[in-house]
């Protein structure tokens, strides 16, 4: 019986250009990225910084598109992702086509189950970001007092 022998690697779809130096020291340089990456969307869009220990990006991923008002969020996504990136630590996001910067419950919930995920594996959360078209940014993290 012959059996397939596979592989999994990450694959660069494409490039994008962000207005920094490749690194990211918290929420200002992170925002920035992801309202310039999913800020402008007109449904809810989720993504994935994954970086290196010195918080250099390694790369980007859009991992969930949504409608006006909701996306739903695959943690395993999320995590496969990071573990694919070899990444030490990520930054998620995502928009508030509304432009409302409010944080929700699911927001909340959704930050916890990444974080504890992430620490499995040994992946620091760094932060969870909701932007708007505005270029504004908030941080979950920092609202419901996650650890770093």
């Amino acid at each position: 019986m012959l059996i397939d022998c596979v592989q999994v690697e990450l694959v660069c779809k494409s490039k994008i250009n962000i207005d920094t130096d490749g690194y990211v020291y918290g929420i200002e340089t992170g925002g920035k990225i992801f309202s310039d990456i999913l800020g402008k969307a007109n449904v809810e869009m989720a993504g994935i910084l994954s970086l290196d220990h010195t918080n250099h990006v390694l790369n980007y991923a859009t991992v969930a598109i949504g409608n006006t008002n909701s996306v739903d969020v695959s943690v395993a996504q999320i995590i496969k992702i990071a573990l694919l990136s070899n990444a030490d630590k990520i930054m998620i996001a995502h928009n508030h086509p509304s432009g409302v910067l409010e944080i929700t419950s699911e927001d909340i919930n959704l930050t916890q189950r990444i974080g504890a995920a992430a620490k499995f594996f040994k992946i620091q959360l760094i932060d969870s970001l909701i932007v708007n078209a505005k270029g504004d940014v908030i941080s979950i993290r920092e609202k419901i007092g996650g650890n770093r």
